[in-house]
């Protein structure tokens, strides 16, 4: 049976067009080398639809000028799906979750976290190192009372994670622990297991949620409120894709 014929909720659009950030991998860019535009490409060939994007940061306002950006002109909105989103997302409805992560301890295999194996090994080392090494982290993030509660108040510097540069990115710091600036990084683990493999002396550590600390979350799709047999329509496309998705 053609896509078009299969039995969705929802009547499918003319194209499968996806919001997404330009310049943001591990997830998207405009040469569409992250997993987040593979998902869509397997999305749109099961739906039997060309992929089109309209890319804007995937920062403050994004949902704005993306997903509920309504054209007079066009008659429609911009575009209908964006391929990740927190499953506990309060400005997009969000589909049934299909991956689950966690924040991850990046640091240097050498130097003064030469012995860390594990988020405990972190987190006992002696109060005089705590306060000698040099830790970054995003803010706001769970990151933020875990360091503060652990010792790590005055040694870790805060960035924060939607700032208003489009060329800037998270991946970014994971360089600036390569190259000595400092000697670990708490960060969302899909970037940091994807931005470590170019740096051989970094290691990465998931953190296990514990002590009212939550690292792991789930991640969803996005689309509009108010569109539920279009919801009902990706949902069953990913159950359709699971395999490929995974």
């Amino acid at each position: 049976m053609a896509a078009a014929e299969k039995a969705f909720p929802s009547p499918l659009p003319d194209k499968l067009r996806v919001c997404a950030d330009p310049n943001n991998l591990p997830y998207s860019n405009k040469a569409q080398e992250g997993f987040e535009n593979k998902i869509a490409e397997q999305l749109g060939e099961y739906f039997g639809l060309d992929v089109e994007y309209v890319w804007f940061p995937q920062r403050m306002g994004f949902i704005r000028n993306t997903l509920k950006n309504w054209s007079d002109i066009e008659g429609r909105f911009a575009c209908d799906l964006v391929i990740g989103v927190p499953a506990q997302f309060d400005i997009a409805a969000t589909t049934k979750p299909y991956y689950r992560s966690a924040y991850s301890l990046l640091l240097k295999k050498d130097g003064a976290l030469a012995n860390i194996n594990n988020q405990q090994d972190f987190l006992s080392l002696p109060d005089a190192v705590k306060k000698a090494i040099k830790v970054a982290a995003f803010s706001p993030s769970p990151a933020v009372s875990w360091l503060r509660e652990n010792g790590f108040k005055d040694s870790t510097e805060y960035f924060r994670i939607m700032n208003g540069d489009p060329e800037d990115y998270p991946g970014k710091m994971v360089g600036r622990v390569a190259d000595g600036e400092f000697d670990a990084l708490v960060i969302w683990g899909p970037i940091a297991g994807y931005f470590a493999k170019a740096y051989p002396d970094l290691a990465v550590i998931p953190l296990t949620s514990g002590n009212g600390n939550v690292f792991d979350f789930a991640i969803s799709m996005g689309v509009r409120y108010g569109e539920k047999p279009w919801k009902e329509t990706v949902e069953m496309a990913m159950d359709a894709n699971a395999p490929q998705i995974a």
